[in-house]
Order: C-alpha cells, then sequence, then structure tokens
C-alpha cells in the first residue's frame, strides 16, 4: 500500500491520505499522566453514551487535539466542574468542554476576586501583645 503525502509548498502543511484518529488519540493520550488519563477517559465516556452526535472518533481526536497544551491541573479542574453540573446531559459536548478548558486560565483572577465577594475572605491574624 502506498502512503501518498502531499505538501503545501507555501505553508509546508502535510496532508496524510490515510488519517488514523484512533492511532492519533492514542498518542495524545500518552502525554498525561495516569490519573489525567484516567479521567479524562471517564468524561469522554460519559460524552459519547448521553450525546449521540458526540459519538465518533474525529471528534474525540479534536477534542484531544484542542486540549493539548492545556496543564494537567486545569485539566483536571474543568472536568470536575464539567461533571459537577452535569452539562452532558443538557447536550453540551467536546467543545463545550473544550471551551471551559482554555478559558480556565483567563478567568482565574475574576472568579477568583467574585468568589471571594461570595464567601469572604478569612479574619486576619491578629498578634497579641504579651505583657
Amino acid at each position: 500500500m502506498t502512503v501518498l503525502n502531499y505538501k503545501c509548498p507555501c505553508c509546508g502543511y502535510i496532508k496524510e491520505t490515510n488519517f488514523n484518529p484512533s492511532r492519533k488519540i492514542a498518542e495524545l493520550r500518552r502525554k498525561r499522566s495516569k490519573s489525567t488519563r484516567k479521567i479524562l477517559k471517564q468524561v469522554v465516556s460519559k460524552i459519547t453514551t448521553n450525546i449521540p452526535s458526540e459519538n465518533n472518533l474525529t471528534k474525540e481526536f479534536y477534542f484531544y487535539q484542542g486540549i493539548s497544551n492545556i496543564s494537567d491541573a486545569e485539566v483536571k479542574h474543568s472536568v470536575n466542574m464539567y461533571i459537577n453540573s452535569n452539562a452532558f446531559y443538557k447536550g453540551k459536548g467536546f467543545k463545550y468542554l473544550t471551551q471551559i478548558m482554555l478559558n480556565q486560565n483567563k478567568n482565574k483572577s475574576k472568579l477568583k476576586e467574585y468568589e471571594r465577594r461570595m464567601i469572604g475572605k478569612p479574619p486576619s491574624v491578629v498578634k497579641l501583645k504579651e505583657d
């Protein structure tokens, strides 16, 4: 079997004719820690089970590709937020979760400020003078 790769003369993009999303997904998963892989597997399972239109390997690949530059801590926090809100029951799939992860870092300072307003801040430490 001959594999034909087409290369764009302008930008250098190489188009593969035999695109295999399963292999690419496995490569992107291997870059994550074990605990992150476990939580991503759970959320992908919930999305593909509850949203029939998202049950597609190509969409799953685009999801993993979209979050490839996000740290594991932000991924875990975002997935926990997504699961706790039960967004997969409302039809919000991979694109919604990807945007939560991408915007997590941008909104961090404002979220911290609003959380402080809702909960309040702890009382300040008072040092007592001894006589």
